[in-house]
């Protein structure tokens, strides 16, 4: 058998010998590089901020009902409801985008406090327009969730004070009118707790940062392209005039 062992140094002549190999595949990748962006035009992404925070002095949570009202939060922004306003908000701005469309184009990443609001799109001022509208249709949506959040609160201590009046040994059975209020009572707070959609009251939103108009893509960037097609070129013309000496040995 014959020494097959692989020596840098002969696979370095042997490019030098060929060199014209080595040049033609790597222009030859990074057309096929071109080629790639011609068919797949670049995307560009937008980003919109906003905060979340807790008032702690309300309320206190463990770790985990912290990170829980915060993906509940989170989630309201990825909801039907936010997504058709965006796409109706956006129809009326003459912004051409379906519901399905952006339902692909949006994500949302949660860095502490802080949400980035992500949206792409081929075009970067659609992507910024729509990064923007996405983080107003969220804080408004956020804000009334909140307000239904504060009224529960607020029925509770109503509910709270009714049935503090029978908690006392020996205090006298609620009348049939406090009977009542305290049914009523709880069905809006059903209701509102509902509506509050996991939301707690101590939570406070604010919107933190505009989108601006992307300059650069996020995907298909032609240079990337270009540059890594050369390269993978380059790498399979190695491999090209080294291949004979291997089949040699065989």
């Amino acid at each position: 058998m014959n020494n097959q062992e692989f020596s840098p140094r002969e696979a370095l002549e042997r490019a030098f010998r060929r060199w014209w190999v080595v040049v033609l595949m790597t222009f030859l990748g990074g057309v096929a590089g071109w080629a790639f962006h011609f068919f797949n035009p670049p995307v560009y992404e937008a980003t919109s901020f906003m905060t979340a925070n807790m008032d702690f002095t309300k309320h206190q949570l463990t770790q985990y009902e912290e990170d829980y009202a915060f993906d509940v939060a989170g989630s309201i922004g990825t909801g039907d409801d936010v997504e058709n306003q965006i796409v109706a908000e956006a129809k009326i701005r003459g912004l051409p985008i379906e519901i399905d469309q952006l339902r692909q184009q949006v994500f949302i990443e949660r860095k502490q406090s802080v949400w980035e609001l992500h949206v792409r799109n081929r075009d970067p001022q659609i992507a910024a327009e729509l990064a923007n509208i996405w983080a107003e249709k969220l804080y408004a949506a956020l804000n009334v969730a909140l307000g239904h959040a504060i009224r529960a609160d607020q029925i509770q201590a109503q509910i709270d004070v009714i049935n503090g009046g029978t908690s006392a040994t020996g205090a006298p059975a609620l009348s049939n009118d406090a009977q009542a209020e305290l049914k009523n009572l709880s069905a809006e707070l059903l209701q509102e707790q509902k509506l509050s959609q996991g939301i707690l009251s101590i939570m406070k939103f604010a919107l933190s940062g505009s989108a601006a108009v992307p300059q650069k893509p996020a995907l298909y960037y032609l240079a990337e392209l270009v540059l890594a097609g050369a390269l993978i070129g380059f790498v399979l013309s190695l491999w090209v005039v080294n291949i004979h000496k291997v089949q040699r040995h065989e």
